[in-house]
């Protein structure tokens, strides 16, 4: 999860969710934030079925168009812009999804769509997996609309669940993010995602990673080598630099206070660290977002 006080400095859109799991008609919600950089506290599925505009997550623009999907963790900032849309919105905490370790032993795994440490993109579905797809959000709408504690929890999850395979499907249909079986299946990949997005604020050193997944740093980096292209460092230094962007770009916070919150002790180091890894000093890429 996202830390609570670094979300507050970033604008928060309060979406429909009705205790942990909810399904809405994107059309009917209407809200100004939307048009602007907005995160949230959940993880959010957006289908366009119909759209045109576009759709900005974490400072990539993408082109609308029907049948698009959008995966969002807690804590991606993101806008639609210009847009005419019709769809639909599937929104859940992590709790709910994994209520115990069983079930993250069984259920699908939301890191695998719910991803960025590789390049994001959207889905784009075929017709005949949307057909499928609307069954099951057909279904999320009737058994949401249930007030059944012993069974619409379960029945929700499998819907949820199946409909998230089903869009995994798409997604190693669309060449553009076809992704090595390694990468969605090496539980120690997995696992050290998880882990990064716990602590890359405070540890900055790979072998803090490696030794939580009980590896060598040589090793740990050869297989994330081997399954994104990146060693843990990298991965790491992507993370640091992403959540430094959006900081500069949507709060109010000084580069001091953002290099702190980072876990860089020297605000100089912090601006060669930016600098090296986006071209900008903090301040520049600041003013350039204002422009």
């Amino acid at each position: 999860m996202p830390n609570p006080k670094a979300i507050s400095e970033i604008p928060y859109q309060q979406l429909p969710l009705k205790g942990q799991f909810s399904v809405f008609d994107l059309g009917a919600f209407a809200n100004e934030l939307s048009r602007f950089p907005h995160t949230h506290e959940t993880f959010e599925i957006i289908w366009f079925t119909k759209a045109k505009g576009q759709h900005v997550v974490d400072f990539v623009s993408y082109e609308l168009e029907d049948d698009m999907l959008f995966f969002l963790r807690p804590g991606q900032v993101h806008q639609v812009l210009d847009s005419r849309r019709e769809g639909h919105v599937i929104v859940f905490t992590e709790k709910f999804f994994f209520s115990n370790k069983h079930e993250r032993d069984t259920q699908f795994d939301l890191t695998s769509l719910f991803d960025y440490s590789q390049a994001y993109a959207p889905v784009r579905i075929r017709p005949q997996a949307a057909n499928a797809a609307l069954g099951l959000i057909e279904l999320m709408y009737a058994e949401a609309a249930i007030t059944d504690p012993k069974y619409s929890r379960s029945i929700l999850k499998n819907h949820l669940n199946a409909f998230l395979l089903l869009a995994e499907r798409e997604k190693r249909s669309n060449l553009a993010n076809t992704i090595s079986e390694k990468t969605q299946f090496d539980n120690r990949v997995l696992q050290l995602r998880h882990i990064l997005e716990q602590h890359f604020r405070k540890e900055h050193q790979a072998a803090f990673y490696a030794d939580a997944v009980a590896l060598t740093p040589k090793r740990l980096s050869e297989i994330t080598k081997d399954a994104v292209g990146k060693t843990v460092t990298e991965m790491l230094h992507d993370r640091l630099v992403l959540e430094a962007k959006r900081q500069l770009a949507y709060s109010q916070r000084s580069v001091k206070e953002i290099c702190y919150e980072l876990g860089f002790e020297d605000p100089a180091y912090f601006s060669r660290f930016f600098r090296n890894h986006t071209g900008y000093s903090p301040h520049d890429f600041r003013d350039a977002m204002f422009k």
